[in-house]
């Protein structure tokens, strides 16, 4: 069998992290952790996808397992990183849209926060900013105009409550005019990434990267970034506590984040994988 063809054969598993394998206190389930390294034992790939910074998820993941082992699809979708070999993919927003949606969020009082060069920026020290830093467990930096930052933003973010935000994806559509996509990837933050920058697309980016077949791709997700690359996985698992428009699209709805939905997911759909776990689903 050839090289070509025993990739094609292999399963890819992707994960996204908050809210699916996170827990509520930012806990990363050790059961979680032994499934994950017996699929990669058992020559299948691992790949995360998330909403969160880049150095974020990576430290993240090294602070779980140690040593820098996973592709990373970050800032959903925006930026596509390979162990060994560095970062393959990053779209950035066109200042035009950024400096728009800077004074739309500025007149509405919302607090708004931008991504350069993988740090992250905002304009005032709020409850907002320490908040996300501190859950993300990266600095930030306090800036007097986001908009004299010159480099372009990899992604911007909105914080407020979540009806509030809810109001503000149409009109924000509106002003970006298909240069930028905005959805919620928590109920409190909506995302603003460039067009074409999803986790679907830097998905498939990677699967011609790496050459795995989407067809055996199994995604996991719970909030609306994680549609994108429900359309284009083989299989699709929900945790109970996602969005209805992810559940009403999913294969199979397991349980919540907070009883290890994952690993309940892997007990009824890929028992192979559970070899020295012990599980109480």
């Amino acid at each position: 069998m050839s090289n070509t063809k025993k990739l094609k054969n292999k399963r890819t598993f992707v994960f996204d992290l908050d809210g699916t394998v996170l827990n509520s206190k930012n806990e990363f389930p050790q059961e979680t952790k032994r499934l994950i390294l017996n699929i990669l034992d058992n020559g299948d790939n691992v790949i995360f996808a998330t909403g969160r910074m880049h150095i974020s998820a990576k430290k993240l993941l090294e602070n779980v397992f140690n040593e820098d082992i996973f592709p990373i699809i970050s800032y959903n979708g925006a930026v596509v990183y390979v162990p060994n070999v560095g970062f393959i993919y990053e779209k950035t927003l066109d200042m035009e849209t950024v400096h728009k949606v800077i004074d739309f969020l500025r007149e509405r009082k919302i607090h708004v926060q931008t991504y350069v060069d993988d740090k992250l920026y905002s304009e005032k020290d709020n409850e907002e900013i320490k908040l996300y830093a501190k859950h993300a467990d990266v600095p930030y930096y306090v800036v007097d105009d986001l908009k004299a930052i010159e480099h372009p933003p990899i992604k911007m973010l909105a914080i407020a409550e979540q009806g509030i935000l809810d109001n503000l994806i149409e009109p924000l559509k509106e002003i970006v005019n298909q240069k930028a996509n905005v959805f919620k990837s928590f109920p409190i933050f909506l995302d603003i990434v460039p067009a074409d920058a999803n986790k679907g697309n830097a998905l498939k980016f990677l699967a011609n990267y790496m050459g795995f077949d989407l067809k055996n791709t199994v995604v996991f997700g719970d909030n609306e970034n994680d549609i994108y690359m429900f359309e284009v996985a083989g299989k699709k698992i929900a945790v109970e506590n996602a969005v209805d428009k992810l559940k009403e699209v999913a294969d199979f709805v397991s349980k919540s984040n907070e009883e290890n939905g994952v690993l309940y997911s892997f007990v009824h759909l890929f028992p192979e994988y559970l070899r020295g776990i012990e599980s109480s689903n």
